[in-house]
């Protein structure tokens, strides 16, 4: 799997595929928002392994996101010099979404158990 379209599967089931993340993913976005806040100077490489190690444990979402990069046809090449930039601008776009989807989702199990 390319780098670049895991990184964009997964922030495209994130954005989503709420429904892939159970209890336990949900619980378990808090230290992968951590682990990615936590890199410095982040390649590519290094963003998308930790993202990689992270759903590995969670096999619904493994899954979409596999699918999702089947699906993903064509990810514009870019020069290497905006390649940095255009990670930082996907790390805070995952970063906000890993928010809301955790929110959202502990927002519902509030709800049910009222």
């Amino acid at each position: 799997m390319e780098l670049d379209k895991l990184i964009q599967a997964f922030t495209q089931v994130v954005q989503s595929q709420d429904y892939v993340f159970d209890n336990v993913a949900i619980e378990d976005i808090s230290a992968l928002r951590q682990t990615l806040a936590d890199l410095n100077n982040p390649t590519t490489e290094s963003f998308a392994e930790a993202v990689r190690l992270w759903y590995i444990n969670h096999e619904s979402v493994r899954d979409a996101v596999l699918i999702t990069e089947r699906e993903i046809t064509k990810v514009q090449k870019t020069n290497p010099a905006s390649q940095e930039y255009t990670l930082t601008n996907r790390s805070q776009v995952l970063q906000e979404e890993l928010q809301k989807l955790e929110e959202k989702k502990r927002g519902e199990e509030k709800d049910k158990s009222n």
